[in-house]
C-alpha cells in the first residue's frame, strides 16, 4: 500500500487562519489523489504557523525549518522511501529558500513524488529565479533589522522586549515604567521584599509574579529603582 503525506504550513498569522483551513482541505486530498488512497490513510506533518527559512538564511539560535523534528524527521523518511507521495499546498510550504532542494534531494533519493495544488513554474530558470529573490527579500530584512539594532545601540536606547513593569516611551526609544496596568509598582514589591530577604516562592504566593520573572526583576533592580526615582 502506498505511503502519502500532505505537509502544511504558514508563515504568519494565527493557528485558525482561512489559508491554513485551506491547507488542511486541499493537501491531504491531493495526496490521497496522488497515492490512490483513502485521505484518512495521508499521514499530516502539520507545523501550522512557523518560518519556512532555514540555516541557509538563519541563524542557529532562531526559529528554523530545518531544526524542527517535525521536519527532521520527514527528511530522515524520505531519503529512506518510507514515502510513495509528499504533497504540499505549493513548493514555498516545504521551504522559502535553498532547504527545499535538501527536501526535494530526499525525496528523489527516496522515489518519493512530490504533489503541489499549485504547481511550481515548469521553467527551472524561472523556479530558480524566485527562489533566489525570495531568499534575497529575506536577506534584506535581517541585514535591516540588525541595521536598525545597531544603531538604536549608538544612541544609547533600549531594545528588545520591556521587562516586566515597564514599557516604551512614545518615542519608541526607552523603556519607562508601566504604571497604568500595575505591573511596575509590583515590580518594586518584588525588589522591596527580596530585599528583605523573602523567598522566591513566597514573593510569587504575595504578588502573583512567577518565581523566573521575579528573578529577572530583582537583577535589573537597580534600573526600576532608578525609574522609580526619576520624575513621572
Amino acid at each position: 500500500m502506498s505511503r502519502a503525506a500532505a505537509f502544511i504550513r504558514k508563515s504568519q498569522g494565527g493557528d485558525d487562519d482561512v489559508s491554513l483551513k485551506l491547507q488542511r482541505e486541499q493537501v491531504p486530498a491531493l495526496a490521497a489523489d496522488v497515492a490512490g488512497v483513502d485521505v484518512e490513510a495521508v499521514e499530516s506533518i502539520d507545523l501550522g504557523v512557523h518560518t519556512g527559512f532555514s540555516i541557509h538564511m538563519k541563524g542557529d539560535g532562531d526559529e528554523r525549518i530545518d531544526a524542527n523534528p517535525a521536519v527532521e524527521q520527514l527528511l530522515a523518511d524520505l531519503r529512506a522511501g518510507e514515502y510513495d507521495v509528499l504533497a504540499a499546498y505549493d513548493d514555498t510550504r516545504l521551504a522559502r529558500d535553498q532547504f527545499f532542494w535538501e527536501l526535494k534531494r530526499a525525496a528523489i533519493v527516496g522515489e518519493c513524488e512530490l504533489a503541489f495544488v499549485e504547481e511550481p513554474p515548469e521553467d527551472d530558470l524561472t523556479f530558480r529565479v524566485q527562489r533566489a529573490v525570495e531568499s534575497d527579500v529575506k536577506r534584506r530584512e535581517i541585514q535591516k533589522s540588525q541595521e536598525a539594532l545597531d544603531a538604536r545601540e549608538e544612541r544609547g536606547d533600549d531594545h528588545g522586549r520591556p521587562p516586566f513593569g515597564l514599557q516604551y516611551d512614545d518615542a519608541g526609544r526607552s523603556w519607562v515604567p508601566d504604571r497604568e496596568s500595575g505591573e511596575f509598582a509590583t515590580a518594586l514589591e518584588v525588589v522591596r521584599l527580596r530585599e528583605d530577604d523573602v523567598s522566591w516562592r513566597d514573593i510569587a504566593d504575595k504578588t502573583g509574579v512567577n518565581t523566573g520573572t521575579a528573578r529577572r526583576v530583582y537583577e535589573r533592580k537597580d534600573r526600576y529603582l532608578e525609574e522609580a526615582e526619576a520624575p513621572v
